[in-house]
C-alpha cells in the first residue's frame, strides 16, 4: 500500500506482541486523513490503546513491540523514535486516566505541555490565553491544585496540556471514560473546535460509540486486535449491525460481532440445505 499525502497517519497490517508472546493486534490497518477526526471503537481490551501506543511509540515502555506492518506519520516511517521525538514532530498522545500532576495547579499542568517548545514567558502567556479560549472552565480553575479538580476538569487539563505542544495530530485515549454525559458533550465540543479552528487531526479511542461517531468523520471498529468494520461515521451510525452490537439498540441484548457473523454464516448454510 503506497502512502497518500492526504493522510497524516497510515497504519498497514500492523501486528503488536507483548512480552514476545501475546499478540495484542493482528493485522490492523487504518488511515487518518489530514484535518479529520477518526474514531477507533470497541470494547475493553479490543486493542484500541495498543494501537495508539504503537503510533506514539509508547509501547516500548510496556514491553510491547510492533512485529509486523508499517506505521507512517506525516510522511515518516514510525520505527525507533521515542515519544518525545514524536511530540517534536507534532504527534501528541493524551493517555487514558487523565494523568495530571495533582500537586501542581491547573495552569502549571497546562504550561508543562509547552516545555518541548522552548518558549519565552510572553509566548507562553499568549499560548495560554489561546488555550483558555477553548477551555473556559479551566480559566476559572487556573490556580486550583489539579488534584482537587473534577474528573472532567482533569480530562480537559490533559487535552489543554497536549495543545500547548502545538500538535498537528492528537491521539486521545478514552476521553469520555467515567464522565457524566454533560461533561462528555463539553469535551467533545472542544475536540471539534480544536479540529476545525486549529486544524488538528484527531484519532480517538472510545468505548462510547454513540458519542464518538456523532463527533467523528470516520470510524473503525476493532475487536480482539482485528478491524471488524470501518466507514464514514454517519454510515456506521445507520448500520444495523453497529446499532445492534455497539449502540445497544438490539432486540436480544448485546452480542459481539463474531456471534453475529457466525449466525449469518449458519443461516446461509441452512439455506443451502433446503
Amino acid at each position: 500500500m503506497s502512502t497518500s499525502p492526504d493522510n497524516i497517519l497510515e497504519i498497514s497490517d500492523v501486528e503488536v506482541v507483548y512480552d514476545s508472546v501475546i499478540a495484542a493486534l493482528h493485522d490492523v490497518s487504518l488511515a487518518v486523513p489530514r484535518g479529520k477526526i477518526v474514531a477507533l471503537l470497541g470494547g475493553n481490551g479490543a486493542g484500541k490503546s495498543t494501537t495508539l501506543k504503537a503510533i506514539s511509540t509508547m509501547l516500548a515502555s510496556e514491553r510491547g513491540k510492533v512485529t509486523r506492518g508499517a506505521i507512517t506519520y506525516d510522511g515518516v516511517a514510525v520505527k525507533n523514535q521515542t515519544p518525545a521525538e514524536m511530540v517534536g514532530h507534532g504527534l501528541v498522545q493524551v493517555l487514558e486516566g487523565r494523568r495530571c500532576f495533582g500537586h501542581l495547579t491547573v495552569e502549571e499542568n497546562i504550561i508543562a505541555g509547552a516545555y518541548s517548545r522552548k518558549l519565552s514567558k510572553a509566548d507562553i502567556k499568549a499560548e495560554l490565553e489561546k488555550v483558555y479560549g477553548y477551555f473556559k472552565r479551566l480559566r476559572e480553575r487556573r490556580k486550583s491544585q489539579a488534584g482537587y479538580t473534577s474528573g472532567g476538569e482533569q480530562q480537559m487539563v490533559a487535552v489543554a496540556r497536549a495543545m500547548m505542544a502545538k500538535p498537528k495530530m492528537l491521539l486521545l485515549d478514552e476521553p469520555s471514560m467515567g464522565l457524566a454525559p454533560q461533561l462528555v458533550a463539553e469535551i467533545f465540543n472542544i475536540v471539534q473546535e480544536l479540529n476545525k479552528k486549529e486544524g488538528v487531526s484527531i484519532l480517538l479511542a472510545e468505548q462510547n460509540t454513540n458519542v464518538a461517531l456523532r463527533n467523528a468523520d470516520y470510524g473503525y471498529i476493532i475487536e480482539t486486535g482485528h478491524v471488524m468494520l470501518h466507514g464514514a461515521a454517519d454510515e456506521l451510525m445507520n448500520d444495523d449491525k453497529v446499532k445492534e452490537l455497539y449502540l445497544g439498540i438490539s432486540k436480544e441484548g448485546r452480542k459481539n460481532f463474531r456471534d453475529v457473523l457466525r449466525e449469518e454464516s449458519a443461516s446461509h448454510a441452512d439455506l443451502h440445505h433446503h
